[in-house]
């Protein structure tokens, strides 16, 4: 994916929301050194932008699928994932992303690079821990068997 296509040009639109759509390939995937994402297919992110006068939100969502290893029985799979989170963009004297749920751009500016969030939708969707969904069931419901205390017990 080239650079150009993930960047977003608002200064044109009107007040009021405005879906998108971004395709993220294995170039995309590649630029960033996250072992997390190999296995990862071509995915597409949803993009709501809400345009205000003073402020825009941005609302990511994301569902796709990765090849993946099982962690427990180290027995390949589809690992299916999904994600979604809320940017609120603002617009100041300087650029400001310091914090994760609110972008600052300067006065001014007409577009927006949505590289970082889009990989971070992406790369926050995949867990921890790897588990093939049959067995995850099996862990889970030994889990509640472990956890349950009977009444003579208390």
């Amino acid at each position: 994916m080239k650079k150009r296509e993930t960047v977003l040009g608002f200064s044109g639109l009107a007040l009021g929301e405005h879906p998108f759509e971004y395709h993220l390939d294995e170039t995309f995937f590649s630029s960033y050194p996250l072992s997390d994402l190999e296995g990862m297919r071509p995915a597409t992110v949803h993009v709501v932008l809400r345009k205000a006068n003073n402020l825009m939100e941005l609302d990511f969502s994301f569902s796709g699928i990765m090849d993946a290893v099982c962690d427990f029985s180290g027995d390949p799979f589809e690992l299916e994932v999904h994600n979604a989170f809320r940017l609120v963009v603002k617009f100041g004297d300087a650029f400001d992303d310091s914090d994760p749920d609110i972008l600052v751009l300067p006065h001014g500016e007409y577009e927006v690079d949505l590289a970082q969030p889009l990989f971070e939708v992406v790369a926050l969707s995949i867990p921890y821990q790897k588990v093939k969904p049959e067995l995850r069931a099996e862990l889970e419901e030994g889990m509640e068997d472990d956890d349950g205390m009977g009444e003579d017990e208390i």
